[in-house]
């Protein structure tokens, strides 16, 4: 999360965005406590503008009021598959919508995404986006900013979990594997085997996440 001093105008929508963005990156992982005034501090603001914007992220689902704390909220195993389960439905539609409307530009895009990942130096954070990227790039495609404004609205529910996909795997070669394939899919039109690759790659990611998460709630022996 960027700490530097905020001068701009709309202080309390800069302080929303930058708390929201460290959550769904993951600089404040699930289930950590929220400081108001050392988030203050580091922002160089009071702490109203604060306490405002995680009351909107209260609101929002990402974070959670206790008598005397605030903790980014941390999903249990369950929900965490409920979530997936949504992001695949509504992939699984924007994968319909955007296969017949695919360009070569479109594409070209993709491929060059995928040329970016398989870079084995590339620091996780910028996997990750270009990881988001190389998937949305593809559903914009689905010409409908309405489902995609829904997808969008699920990864960032996710993502804080993809930092813990990322922090957990040796490497991103079995991911990069799956992507080649969807994209090879993509350009034969394979409409239902694209379908059930991606079915099986958020499975793969939902299994790693959650064993993960399995393991660092394991009480110490």
């Amino acid at each position: 999360m960027d700490v530097s001093a905020i001068t701009v105008p709309t202080l309390a929508e800069e302080v929303y965005d930058r708390v929201r963005s460290g959550i769904t990156t993951g600089t404040l992982p699930p289930g950590s406590r929220v400081s108001i005034r050392a988030l203050a501090e580091q922002l160089s603001v009071s702490t109203m503008p604060v306490r405002e914007a995680l009351k909107r992220l209260q609101a929002e689902g990402f974070v959670v009021f206790g008598r005397r704390s605030v903790s980014v909220v941390s999903l249990t195993a369950e929900e965490l598959h409920q979530v997936f389960a949504v992001r695949l439905h509504l992939e699984q539609l924007a994968t319909e919508w955007a296969l017949p409307r695919l360009t070569p530009a479109d594409v070209d895009d993709l491929r060059a995404v995928l040329a970016e990942m398989a870079d084995d130096h590339l620091e996780t954070g910028r996997w990750r986006a270009l990881n988001r990227r190389f998937h949305q790039r593809f559903y914009e495609c689905a010409a409908s900013p309405y489902l995609l404004d829904l997808i969008r609205g699920v990864w960032d529910r996710v993502e804080p979990y993809m930092a813990i996909y990322a922090s957990t795997v040796e490497d991103f070669s079995e991911a990069h594997r799956q992507h080649l394939r969807m994209l090879e899919l993509i350009e034969s039109g394979d409409l239902p085997g694209l379908l059930a690759e991606n079915d099986w790659h958020l499975e793969h990611t939902r299994r790693t996440v959650a064993e993960a998460l399995s393991e660092a709630r394991r009480p110490p022996t």
